[in-house]
C-alpha cells in the first residue's frame, strides 16, 4: 500500500453522532430501552420496518445428487397470497446430535457454491450483474455454478462442525431498482400498503425465515445460529441481527455504507451515493450525514449482549474498513453494562499495518489485504473466533 492509500484510509476524524438522550448506558435495563428506541429511529428514518412474519412457513426437503447437501423447498402464505422460494442445507458427516448452524444468503446462492446440476436454476430470481460470468441480465445462468464457491467453503465449515443453510438473495427480493416492487417479498408481504421499507429490510427478513426454517430441523441447535453476510448481505446481516435475538452471533464481511461504516468518517461510499445508485435498498429519506440523529455504531450496539465480527481490505477503502473498526469500538459500552470488562483496543494505525485479528469477547475484527471479497482466510478467522466468543 502507498502512502496515498494510507492517508486515505484515515481521511478526516470520526465525531460519532449522539443521540437526543446520550445518557450511557450502565445496566442491562437501560441498554435494552435504548436499543428499543435505537430500532425505531434506524427503522423510520434509513431501513424501513420489518413486516411481520408469514401466517405460514413449511419447507420439504431433497437430497441433491453428488452433493453432501439438501435442498429445501420453502412455501410461505401472507392472507390468500403464496411464495415459494428454495435454500441449500448441509450438515455435517456423522453428527450424534443437534449442531451449530451458519446461515447466509448469497448473491448467486446454492448453485454458486455447487458445481453439480442437481440444485435447480431459479429463473425468477433477479441479482446484480455478473457479466464475466456470462450472466450480464441479472438472471441466474448455467455459467453461475461454482463460481461462489471460494465465498462459502462449506468443507471448513463442516470440519468444525457447523450446518450451513443458504439462499439466493435475488430468489427473495430482486437486486433490481425497477422491479424489486414487482415480484418477490413486496408483492407478497403487502409492502405497498404498508409503512416504507427497503430491500436491506427484506433480504433481512427472509434471514429470519431461515432462521425460522432451522428450527425445525432436528440436526440444528437453533440456540447456536451465526449468520453471516457479505458487501450489501452484510449490511442486511447486522439488520436482521439487530432485530432479531435468535442470532448469537453476525459475521459482516466488508459491509460499509449503511453497515458498519459510519457516514461521521468522510472515507469510501456515502449515504447519499448509495441512494443514487440503488435507491430500492433503504427507505426515501434524508440521506445527509449531517441531517442524521444516529450512525452506524448505533446499529451495532443493537445487537450487544451477542456477538459481532467484522471484516475488511486494505484495498477496498469504498467499505471504510478502518471507520467499521472504529464504529466497532465506540458500540463496545453496550458490551460493559453491569460489569467491569478489561478490553484493549489497539490503535487503527496498527492494525492497518499489522493486518492481524482483534478480538475483545463477543466482539472481533479483522483487516487483510486485498480487495471486495469473501475469502476462505476471512472465514478461517471468524470460526477462530466463534471458538472464544
Amino acid at each position: 500500500m502507498t502512502p496515498d492509500d494510507f492517508n486515505a484510509a484515515f481521511a478526516g476524524e470520526i465525531e460519532f453522532l449522539p443521540l437526543t438522550d446520550d445518557t450511557p448506558v450502565t445496566t442491562t435495563a437501560a441498554r435494552h430501552q435504548r436499543q428499543l428506541e435505537l430500532q425505531k429511529i434506524m427503522a423510520n428514518r434509513l431501513y424501513g420496518d420489518i413486516p411481520p412474519p408469514p401466517d405460514h412457513i413449511s419447507a420439504s426437503r431433497q437430497p441433491i445428487p453428488g452433493e453432501q447437501a439438501e435442498r429445501l423447498m420453502i412455501e410461505m402464505t401472507v392472507a390468500e397470497r403464496r411464495f415459494t422460494v428454495d435454500a441449500a442445507l448441509w450438515l455435517p458427516k456423522g453428527i450424534s446430535g443437534p449442531v451449530p448452524l451458519i446461515c447466509g444468503l448469497d448473491f448467486v446462492g446454492p448453485i454458486g457454491i455447487m458445481t453439480s446440476t442437481g440444485f435447480p436454476i431459479d429463473a425468477s430470481a433477479r441479482i446484480s450483474p455478473r457479466p464475466r460470468y456470462g450472466a450480464p441480465d441479472k438472471r441466474l445462468t448455467e455459467t453461475l455454478r461454482g463460481t461462489s464457491a471460494h465465498r462459502w467453503p462449506i468443507s471448513m465449515m463442516l470440519d468444525a462442525g457447523y450446518a450451513v443453510l443458504i439462499s439466493c438473495y435475488g430468489s427473495w427480493v430482486p437486486d433490481d431498482a425497477d422491479g424489486w416492487k414487482t415480484h418477490g417479498l413486496y408483492p407478497f408481504l403487502g409492502c405497498e400498503d404498508a409503512s416504507p421499507t427497503g430491500a436491506i429490510t427484506l433480504w433481512a427478513w427472509a434471514l429470519r425465515r431461515l432462521l425460522d426454517l432451522a428450527a425445525t430441523c432436528d440436526e440444528i441447535d437453533s440456540s447456536d445460529i451465526a449468520v453471516a453476510g457479505h458487501s450489501r448481505l452484510g449490511k442486511a446481516a447486522l439488520w436482521a441481527a439487530a432485530n432479531d435475538v435468535r442470532i448469537k452471533a453476525v459475521f459482516a464481511n466488508q459491509s460499509g455504507c449503511g453497515g458498519a461504516a459510519p457516514a461521521a468518517h468522510p472515507v469510501g461510499e456515502t449515504l447519499a451515493q448509495m441512494a443514487e445508485r440503488f435507491p430500492h435498498w433503504t427507505i426515501p429519506s434524508s440521506h445527509s450525514a449531517a441531517d442524521l440523529t444516529f450512525d452506524q455504531h448505533h446499529l451495532l450496539s443493537l445487537i450487544a449482549p451477542r456477538a459481532v465480527y467484522l471484516a475488511g481490505a486494505r484495498a477496498d477503502l469504498w467499505s471504510d474498513p478502518i471507520g467499521s473498526f472504529a464504529a466497532l469500538q465506540e458500540a463496545a459500552s453496550f458490551w460493559q453494562t453491569d460489569r467491569v470488562v478489561d478490553w484493549v483496543w489497539p490503535l487503527a494505525q496498527e492494525t492497518w499495518q499489522s493486518c492481524g485479528p482483534v478480538r475483545n469477547g463477543p466482539l472481533g475484527y479483522h483487516l487483510r489485504p486485498g480487495g471486495h471479497d469473501l475469502l476462505p482466510y476471512d472465514w478461517r478467522q471468524f470460526l477462530e473466533f466463534l471458538k472464544t466468543c
